[in-house]
This record gives C-alpha cells, sequence and structure tokens, in this order.
C-alpha cells in the first residue's frame, strides 16, 4: 500500500502593519504642541507676574490700605500688615513713645475720595518706594510709602514703615475738643494716670494720608479750627486750639456773681464777711444797716492759669445806715454809694457746670478742681 506523503500547511499571511504618520507630520504635531505649551506657561507667568505686581505685591499692599481708608473702615486700615504699631515700635518709628490710637477710629477718618497709582520703584536694599496721587474732598497731594516683602517668592508685602503719623495737639483752657466733627476729651487720650488741666498737651496718631480739623464747639465754650493735612508717613505733625468763652458761658458767670453779690447784701453788717465791700464809720451805727447792689459788674472772662478768672470789674454797692454823733447824740440817716471791684474764679466742669468764686483782696485764689477745664 503506497502512503501518501503529508501536505505542508501554506503559510500564515504575515498581520498588516499600521500606517504611520510619516516622520514630517509627526514633528510638525510635536512642534505645535510645544508652541501651544509654552504659550501656556507664558500667559501663567505673566499672569503670576502681573498678580504679584499688582493684588499680591507691594502696590497690591498699599490699594488694600487705601481702600480702607476710602471705605472709612479703621479697623480693616490697621489689620494691613506694617501699619500697627506697639508702644516700643512708636520709638524706632520716629513718633512719641506715648501717643495715643484711641483716635484711629472711624468716626475721624476723613475718607480719600480718589487715588492714582503713581509708581512702584525698587531700592537697593529690597524695600519697594510705591507712590499714589490722591484726593481729600477738595484738596489733593502725593503719598510715598515704602514696603518689604517677607518670605519667598509667594511671600506676602508689608509697610516698612507705617503709613500712621503722629499729631502733637495742644488743647487749651479746657479738656473737651473735637475732631473731624467728633467730640472728644483730652482723658481719653492723655497717658495712663495723668490728670486732667486747664492746658493740655497730648500726642495722638493718625492715619495718612488724611485732613484733621481739631476744634471746641460746646454750649459754652468755641474755638476755631485748627487743621493738619497730613500725607507723610512718620511725621508728628502740630496742632493747636484755644477756647473761648461763648455769650451762653459769660451769662452763666454773670449770673452767679450777681446771685452771691446779693447774698453780701443780705449781711446786716458794715464789712460783709467773704464780700469785696464794706463801709466804715468813726461815729456809732444805729440800727442795722441794709445793703443793696445798685450796679452790677460787667464780667468778662479771660484764661488764667488754672481756670477761667474775672478781671476787676466796677460795681457799686448802696447802704442805708443810721448813724449816731458820738459828739452830740443826732442820729443822721445815711445813703451812700460804695464803689468797688469785683473779680475772682470761674470753673467750667465736664459735666457743663459753672461755678463762679467771688474773691476779695484779701482772699487769695482759691485751689482749682482737679475736673474743672
Amino acid at each position: 500500500m503506497t502512503q501518501v506523503p503529508p501536505a505542508h500547511p501554506s503559510p500564515a499571511p504575515a498581520p498588516q502593519q499600521p500606517q504611520r504618520t510619516s516622520d514630517p507630520a509627526r514633528t510638525r504635531f510635536i512642534i505645535i504642541w510645544v508652541i501651544v505649551g509654552v504659550m501656556l506657561l507664558g500667559a501663567a507667568a505673566s499672569a503670576v507676574g502681573s498678580l504679584q505686581r499688582t493684588v499680591y505685591g507691594a502696590r497690591g499692599t498699599v490699594t488694600q490700605y487705601l481702600d480702607a481708608l476710602q471705605r472709612g473702615d479703621a479697623a480693616s486700615a490697621l489689620d494691613v500688615p506694617g501699619v500697627k504699631l506697639s508702644a516700643d515700635e512708636l520709638k524706632s518709628a520716629g513718633l512719641p513713645e506715648n501717643a495715643s490710637d484711641k483716635l484711629l477710629r472711624n468716626s475721624v477718618i476723613s475718607p480719600v475720595t480718589e487715588t492714582s497709582f503713581v509708581s512702584d520703584t525698587a531700592m537697593s536694599d529690597g524695600t519697594h518706594q510705591v507712590t499714589y496721587d490722591f484726593m481729600i474732598g477738595d484738596d489733593s497731594g502725593t503719598a510715598v510709602f515704602e514696603l518689604t516683602k517677607i518670605g519667598g517668592f509667594f511671600g506676602h508685602w508689608e509697610f516698612s514703615t507705617s503709613p500712621l503719623a503722629a499729631v502733637n495737639l495742644s488743647v487749651n483752657h479746657t479738656t473737651q475738643f473735637s475732631m473731624n466733627g467728633a467730640d472728644f476729651d483730652m482723658r481719653q487720650v492723655a497717658p495712663k494716670g495723668t490728670e486732667p488741666a486747664f492746658d493740655n498737651i497730648v500726642n495722638v496718631l493718625i492715619f495718612t494720608p488724611g485732613r484733621y480739623d481739631f476744634a471746641v464747639d460746646t454750649d459754652y465754650l468755641t474755638a476755631d479750627a485748627d487743621e493738619v493735612f497730613a500725607d507723610s508717613p512718620g511725621q508728628v505733625e502740630e496742632a493747636s486750639v484755644d477756647a473761648e468763652p461763648t455769650d451762653a458761658f459769660i451769662e452763666a458767670a454773670q449770673e452767679q456773681f450777681n446771685a452771691q453779690l446779693d447774698e453780701c447784701a443780705t449781711q446786716v453788717i458794715l464789712q460783709p464777711t467773704g464780700c469785696p465791700f464794706g463801709f466804715e464809720v468813726t461815729d456809732r451805727v444805729s440800727g442795722e444797716p441794709a445793703w443793696s447792689i445798685s450796679s452790677y459788674p460787667e464780667i468778662e472772662l479771660v484764661p488764667g492759669s488754672n481756670s477761667w478768672e474775672v478781671p476787676n470789674s466796677e460795681a457799686t454797692a448802696t447802704i442805708d445806715v443810721d448813724i449816731q454823733s458820738l459828739a452830740d447824740g443826732s442820729i443822721d440817716k445815711v445813703t451812700e454809694n460804695v464803689p468797688f471791684k469785683a473779680f475772682g474764679n470761674v470753673y467750667l466742669f465736664s459735666d457743663g457746670t459753672v461755678t463762679a468764686q467771688l474773691l476779695t483782696k484779701e482772699t487769695a485764689s482759691g485751689d482749682d478742681e482737679d475736673d474743672a477745664n
């Protein structure tokens, strides 16, 4: 039997390879995406750089501070890094160590109505000087702020020179004053333990830029405003207000002086005790003398060392008295005008109380009240 050799199977056809993109097309594809990536990275870097310059940079820190002043928001302004100063930092900042921060409040901020960025200049020591033009009402100015960066690339900027300034404030003849229309007492801003006085000097911190009017405007006292236009951080400005009596104060003092003179006139003696007038006779008084005030003094108030004073003011008392002659015993009815000078001290207390003290030539100036204005 003839064996048939096995047939050899035909080899399987080789799998077809997918058609590959030609090298030039692939290269163009890669180049396009590289360009797109570079552009995206560049845009991102530009955005980060812009944010670093404007929002997170030195300029942004100043903008944050000025925005708070525009809103009249003292707390937010103080929260900007580098603005608030401790007692120890005041001295190193060139400001009075005892300067009070009690007037860094919303009620006295003069809102910055308009700001305009001018420049951001990098200094050789790494600090930046940021300059802004500003408007406060109709007044314009330019403020330069100094800042430094704390931390690395994503650190924060803070004021290296606080934008606070100080006012050396003198308030004379009272403890009360107003600042931009808000009323205060010197005891709110004086160093702890300071006794109130007739004339006072304190140092108070203020925001810059700012315009501040210091004045006195009460029922009994008034003073023209002294304006401070502060546009330089770290400076000490000067302001002074001299209180003057109003007509109402003079009238209140006049009433008290008249009342005290009337009280003197009730004394049935020739020399009323504690009073600026009297009558002398060489003969004998018969009966009781009767006094009356025929002409009251027209007083004026002038500032003294520790109180308001009434300088010598002309007045006249009238005495009615029977005088018996020692020679023959006859009695004469005498009516005589007795000129005298009225003077004394007047105290105005913080609660609005007026106290007049009528003095005589034999009476020295009385002790001044601690709480008098």
